[in-house]
């Protein structure tokens, strides 16, 4: 009786036909407007937004001729070393001492100018002709620039040309204190370097694997961006850069800027 009660009462009461029917709260037009927005937001970013398109590889601060190994021309026993890490040798200064077959004392000598950076042998060591002996990082002139040596395997090379921006974080100098040190590619070789040159340029086969992978390597030769205000005589990312001179012969890992790309053809793989 009580459900029947209810349901008179509820045929006594007039039909509602002139109120206005609430289709959509306010909160869910709001959402709707905030959802159509981003979708209009991201398909604009889609077309025309830039994402920068970066290489990276490993490099060397080092000089325009890079390190070069003195081989010895003749087989014999080394009998005095005659310099030692970072001596700075002169073109034909002698480097080694050898005791050929024969028992004549021959002296081995540097081909060209520069700074050793490492020696391959040591007091009573017997070598054999064409043996190395020492690497040189060569300086034809005191006044010569630094430049950092970049190893791009040859297969992620493509684009690559003089005028591209890079950005160097070298592995002496904390990148999240300094920053990271600016440059300028001058240089991209048209070929692929083979094990030996590379060999040849970063002073012997040991230094080399860092810079040798499945891929050989293009080098790609980095001046760097001159700012006589910074303690390196260098320009940072950092106002700065770090309080000290800068050296050679120190890894960095290179980030070169080769341009940009909008989100739709990286999509399409364009």
């Amino acid at each position: 009786m009580k459900f029947r009660f209810k349901a008179l009462q509820r045929m006594r009461e007039p039909d509602e036909l002139d109120s206005p029917t609430l289709l959509a709260a306010p909160r869910g037009w709001i959402a709707l407007f905030v959802v159509m927005i981003t979708m209009a937001t991201a398909l604009l970013w889609t077309f025309a937004g830039n994402i920068p398109i970066t290489v990276d590889a490993p490099g060397l601060l080092t000089h325009p001729h890079g390190t070069a190994m003195i081989q010895s021309p003749f087989g014999g026993m080394v009998r005095t070393v005659l310099a030692k890490p970072a001596d700075q040798v002169r073109q034909g200064q002698s480097v080694v001492r050898v005791e050929d077959t024969e028992g004549h004392s021959r002296e081995i000598t540097s081909p060209f100018g520069g700074r050793v950076v490492g020696l391959s042998v040591t007091d009573g060591q017997v070598v054999a002709p064409g043996s190395p002996v020492a690497s040189v990082e060569r300086v034809d002139d005191p006044q010569e620039r630094v430049v950092a040596m970049v190893f791009v395997p040859a297969t992620r090379s493509v684009g690559l040309e003089p005028g591209d921006q890079v950005d160097l974080n070298v592995s002496t100098t904390p990148a999240g204190t300094f920053g990271l040190l600016r440059g300028t590619v001058s240089s991209v070789s048209p070929y692929a370097l083979t094990r030996e040159a590379v060999s040849g340029l970063v002073g012997g086969d040991l230094a080399a694997q860092r810079y040798l992978g499945k891929d050989a390597p293009r080098l790609v030769v980095v001046d760097l961006t001159p700012d006589p205000d910074t303690p390196s005589g260098f320009a940072w990312t950092s106002q700065s850069g770090p309080p000290h001179p800068l050296g050679t012969q120190v890894a960095v890992t290179a980030t070169i800027n080769v341009g940009r790309q909008t989100p739709f053809n990286l999509i399409l793989g364009r």
